[in-house]
């Protein structure tokens, strides 16, 4: 037994149209194209969701802060280093 679920949507004509000479050149079945479609339009949305250990996400956090100097240390907020000192060690 197949672990899939049957929809039905509309597509427009032109689509439609596209998707059908797309098919022949490629010979692939319009379902198939549709579900190459949707894995990549989805895997591409993933690419875009920050993960939990992003660094932006304290610099969100430091916003609510009230921390007054993000816009020049942004990078200590980001990082958690000091730039300007580890370029001056050197």
């Amino acid at each position: 037994m197949s672990d899939s679920i049957r929809t039905q949507i509309e597509l427009p004509r032109d689509l439609f149209e596209c998707l059908k000479q797309n098919g022949q050149a490629r010979s692939l079945a319009l379902p198939q194209q549709i579900l190459e479609a949707l894995r990549a339009y989805l895997e591409s949305q993933d690419a875009r969701v920050f993960q939990a250990d992003d660094p932006i996400l304290r610099l969100v956090a430091a916003v609510g802060s009230g921390a007054g100097d993000l816009s020049t240390e942004h990078d200590r907020y980001l990082y958690g280093k000091d730039w300007q000192e580890q370029g001056q060690a050197a």
